[in-house]
């Protein structure tokens, strides 16, 4: 309730900043360019599909369009709920019937690490650019200064965290904890399933090189896709941009995306998180582009509902052998 409310005040904060004649009047022309501007997001479904495709391993993977159901039935849950709580866990869910928990769990944890770390990547490259080269009032600079050094150091964390090609990280966690308190903690279902999970995730990690590749290179074009569709918007309704602009545009938006997670719809926030940065750069539209990006996402959310896949009545499969070891 607390963040539905946060939604609703953001919603109205941004109604009176942004000029809602001129949002009514860009919506005019942004329904006869429509189809166009949906063509970017259709693309960040199949490729984000098709990057969680690749993170199954290949004697596991389910089929292309049973994966696609599955997102996008996950993320419309997620959309009107809380993204992340919600959605990742129904994956399992709804996969339980033809691929082990712990292969999915693990297949869902290496799509997402590979984008965020690839998105943490691309927004301080954005974030420093767009201080060097675009003119911002002094608030919004900081802003972009801080996401630029917070990018620096996250990224730090990760290069030391799998700078070790052998051995695993959880188990020799458990393992410590277990000589601390004489418990033996893999014992539990909880941590075993984690356990298991860890094992198949590092397997994926360390196997296939060209999977890493496709991992890394699909975020930096899903990146650019929705940049793009700003450009788009922004272009449609006469308000041209700069990709630098773009970026950042985007870049603003995707970090008040990941901040209200918690609110149902994202309901004020993917508003206020569209039309600010536009209105910060000095170019009109903003209006138009949460506008835009409003109808896409309930679309989305309504297709992945009306796809919403039922599993198969039946045994779970065997567990995945990389677990097996586990006692």
């Amino acid at each position: 309730m607390a963040a539905v409310a946060i939604g609703a005040l953001l919603f109205i904060l941004t109604l009176y900043y942004v000029d809602v004649d001129a949002t009514i009047d860009s919506a005019r022309r942004l329904g006869f360019a429509l189809p166009l501007i949906l063509i970017p997001g259709t693309c960040w479904h199949l490729l984000r599909t098709w990057g969680w495709a690749i993170a199954f391993p290949d004697e596991s993977r389910p089929a292309f369009t049973r994966l696609f159901r599955v997102r996008l039935a996950a993320d419309a849950i997620g959309f009107f709920t809380v993204r992340g709580l919600a959605g990742e866990p129904l994956k399992v869910v709804l996969l339980y019937d033809r691929v082990t928990p712990e292969v999915t769990t693990a297949a869902v944890a290496l799509e997402r690490l590979a984008f965020a770390i690839v998105n943490i990547a691309m927004a301080g490259a954005v974030s420093y650019f767009a201080v060097r080269r675009l003119p911002m009032p002094g608030a919004w600079n900081a802003v972009f200064t801080v996401l630029t050094v917070l990018a620096i150091l996250l990224l730090g964390v990760l290069a030391l965290a799998v700078r070790h090609r052998s051995g695993d990280y959880i188990g020799r966690l458990v393992l410590l904890l277990d000589r601390w308190t004489g418990r033996r903690l893999e014992t539990s279902r909880i941590i075993k399933f984690i356990l298991d999970v860890e094992d198949v995730l590092l397997e994926l990690l360390r196997g296939d090189q060209r999977r890493l590749v496709i991992l890394l290179v699909l975020p930096v074009v899903c990146y650019l896709l929705m940049a793009f569709e700003v450009w788009l918007v922004l272009w449609a309704v006469g308000e041209p941009a700069g990709i630098t602009a773009a970026l950042t545009i985007d870049t603003f938006a995707r970090l008040g995306s990941v901040a209200s997670a918690a609110i149902p719809g994202n309901i004020g926030a993917l508003e206020a998180a569209n039309a600010a940065p536009v209105a910060m750069l000095g170019l009109g539209g903003g209006g138009a582009l949460a506008l835009a990006r409003r109808i896409r996402a309930l679309l989305w959310a309504g297709l992945g509902l009306a796809l919403y896949p039922q599993p198969r009545k039946g045994a779970a499969p065997r567990s995945h052998p990389a677990g097996e070891h586990r006692p």
